[in-house]
């Protein structure tokens, strides 16, 4: 009772003074005091919310700008909360709320998008407009992340399949950003943005953003990289380095960050790394699943007749829109998400390596991914493991990462960079390159590993993270429903494990310990195509490539995969920056 009354003086004041509302331009800060399971305390926010938007609705009749500032600002998260906010009562009373204003006038947004994601039908995911009943496991964890900055985001909900990891994933993401830790908050919000800029994730860079103002960022930085101080344009060709070519991440990157007036503390880099390499992997996943922006975001909505947006099988709306600035309007300048091309990515990957493969058959091509999966997987279990020698171990590790071609699509599928994403970027042009097998590049586990040495270092600089990390990572590959598209009971086992070798394996890390000739035989060309391009170039990522490069598999396992690329990713990265700060250190 004493909360709910010192809220509602509070907001009351707010309603009573004139100032203090036209004020009132922080959007997130405003809905704030919705994040509370107390019925009572949302409702007394509501009431002053219906109160304020028919104050700015009046103002606005009358020619005032700020009042249409103000209703323009807030009415898209209101639409966003009847949409996605996990406590009914909120989501029935925005919507009678919203209703009553459009009756007098208002013109109330439309979401663009249908969906969390475009890749994913709407009615596969479980959300509270699908029809499907949220289990109380998963309507927990929702009103957690809600609880967290407002917010149930379309990534949360796209993970919602996986409640177990979604609930170590909410984790994980609130203690890197909001707990105990070196770097202020406005930090790891700028270093969010600047490490999702790198594929181009415009839905990630958008988010974080308006968080970075949220929690007291230099409204400055948001124009670019031209307003930061120093100390953060020092770490940009780490972030560089660690997101496209890790593997060229050394001591004496850490040498020129950690000493001079404008240095970074042991324990600040340490933070810092974990957020880049975080935000780099958690890009590719919403690139790689296709998900929608935001309805409150600016791409989200619409304030007009216009309909839904349809997205075809060359686009991607997780990269924004708009091409670079000063472009033209034609296509050839737009982002993927309006402007279809004529020459599908995969289909020349894949025609590309089906040239160079001798494994691939015609039977094969033609089946659907989840039944040769299921085939595979019966051959492997089948057959014995034996000891190999190391010119073997050497030939298998160079099949399995042997390049797919990849990069013959830039000149066919040159991404532009979206409008918003061009002020934060240092080398756009610089990306991943394939390292040769021959060169020092290639890492071995023995060396140097997650388990035996990454997670010890972590340990002592950063405690609680290295157990959150070391879980998730955990969890994600052990996850398992032992079912794969519509077969039962079946040992997925080795498929995960060749789907988390791969990826490392074309980050340059080699597990002695695995037989990497059972990458070419349980995984097909699309899919590894598919995977690929996640973990490389997400930015490349289309509707048609998620759709067909993994054929049969439901869309919760084709989530699956995109989570264990998004962990194995994570974990090379790590393992690559804190193998180069500890040879520092030492």
């Amino acid at each position: 009772v004493k909360n709910e009354t010192s809220c509602s003086m509070m907001l009351d004041q707010g309603f009573e003074e004139e100032k203090d509302l036209v004020e009132e331009d922080d959007t997130l800060k405003y809905f704030k005091p919705l994040m509370s399971r107390d019925r009572g305390q949302r409702n007394v926010f509501i009431d002053s919310l219906s109160k304020s938007l028919s104050l700015w609705h009046s103002r606005a009749n009358d020619g005032d700008q700020i009042g249409t500032h103000l209703l323009n600002n807030h009415l898209p998260t209101a639409v966003r909360m009847t949409i996605t906010c996990p406590f009914p009562d909120v989501r029935l009373r925005l919507v009678e709320i919203l209703a009553n204003i459009e009756d007098v006038g208002v013109v109330v947004p439309k979401p663009v998008f249908e969906g969390p994601s475009s890749f994913i039908p709407k009615d596969e995911v479980l959300t509270y407009q699908s029809g499907k009943d949220i289990p109380p496991d998963v309507q927990s964890l929702y009103e957690d992340a809600f609880l967290r900055d407002a917010r149930l985001s379309h990534m949360v909900l796209c993970l919602g399949y996986h409640p177990q990891y979604v609930a170590l994933f909410i984790r994980t993401l609130d203690f890197i950003m909001n707990g105990n830790g070196p770097l202020s908050l406005d930090i790891r919000c700028y270093l969010a943005i600047l490490a999702s800029s790198r594929h181009k994730c415009s839905y990630l860079v958008t988010l974080h953003e308006k968080e970075f103002i949220t929690k007291g960022g230099d409204p400055n930085w948001i124009k670019g990289l031209v307003h930061l101080p120093k100390k953060i344009l020092n770490i940009l060709p780490l972030n560089k380095l660690l997101c496209h070519r890790p593997w060229n991440v050394s001591e004496k990157h850490f040498e020129e960050l950690l000493v001079g007036t404008d240095s970074w503390s042991v324990a600040e880099l340490v933070h810092a790394l974990v957020i880049m390499a975080f935000f780099h992997a958690l890009a590719g996943f919403c690139l790689g699943c296709g998900v929608n922006p935001e309805i409150d975001a600016e791409l989200g909505h619409v304030t007009s007749d216009q309909s839904n947006f349809s997205v075809g099988h060359n686009t991607n709306p997780a990269l924004g829109l708009g091409g670079t600035p000063g472009s033209d309007s034609d296509s050839e300048n737009l982002s993927p998400i309006c402007s279809p091309h004529s020459t599908d990515v995969s289909s020349c990957i894949i025609e590309h390596y089906m040239e160079t493969s001798s494994d691939m058959s015609n039977n094969t091509q033609s089946k659907r991914l989840a039944d040769t999966l299921k085939e595979r997987l019966a051959e492997v279990s089948q057959e014995e493991q034996d000891e190999e020698e190391e010119g073997e171990k050497d030939k298998r590790f160079a099949e399995s990462v042997s390049s797919l071609g990849v990069e013959r699509t830039r000149d066919v599928m040159a991404v532009p960079i979206p409008v918003n994403l061009v002020k934060y970027l240092d080398d756009p042009g610089y990306k991943h390159q394939d390292f040769t097998l021959a060169s020092a590049c290639t890492l071995r586990a023995r060396e140097y590993s997650w388990e035996d040495h990454g997670f010890t270092f972590l340990s002592r600089v950063y405690p609680q993270m290295s157990e959150l990390l070391d879980e998730k990572f955990k969890m994600a590959i052990a996850l398992t429903y032992r079912r794969l598209g519509q077969a039962r009971d079946i040992d997925t086992n080795p498929f995960r494990q060749a789907t988390w070798y791969y990826i490392q394996s074309i980050k340059g890390i080699r597990h002695d310990d695995y037989n990497y000739g059972m990458v070419n035989k349980i995984l097909e060309i699309q899919y590894k195509t598919y995977i690929r391009m996640v973990a490389c170039f997400p930015e490349m990522v289309t509707k048609y490539d998620f759709l067909n490069s993994m054929t049969g598999l439901e869309f919760s396992e084709k989530v699956h995969v995109n989570i264990l690329v998004l962990e194995a990713r994570l974990q090379a990265e790590l393992i690559y920056a804190l193998k180069a700060l500890m040879k520092h250190m030492k």
